[in-house]
């Protein structure tokens, strides 16, 4: 599963927020597996419609998917997609310490992110 840089900015910017982070975290690692939007709020202390804002937006990120059961919605962490974004950045990072021996010229670097959309 290959992630553009341009997709990349869109995670920074969801992860930049601290409840998406404890909502996901909370879904990564909750023992139920079955939350609810009632349940997150509960949880983590806040608005059903602010947990589902935050929802929509990890839901565009294809982070949080949800499951329907009769007339509720359940979520929980798409961890294929986690695992590929977490790759992504980790590759990021690798390529951020590396030195350059193209003397400033990243449109000639094979490591140009910009390169390998």
């Amino acid at each position: 599963m290959r992630i553009l840089l341009g997709h990349l900015l869109q995670v920074f910017k969801a992860f930049g927020d601290p409840t998406r982070l404890k909502l996901l975290r909370l879904l990564m690692f909750n023992d139920e597996d079955k939350l609810k939007v009632i349940d997150l709020a509960d949880k983590l202390e806040i608005s059903q419609p602010a947990i589902t804002q935050h929802i929509n937006i990890l839901k565009e990120l294809d982070l949080i998917k949800s499951s329907k059961e009769q007339n509720r919605t359940f979520y929980y962490v798409n961890k294929t997609r986690y695992k590929a974004y977490q790759k992504a950045l980790n590759s990021i990072l690798e390529i951020s310490s590396m030195k350059c021996n193209f003397d400033g010229k990243c449109s000639e670097c094979p490591n140009n992110l910009q390169n390998q959309q």
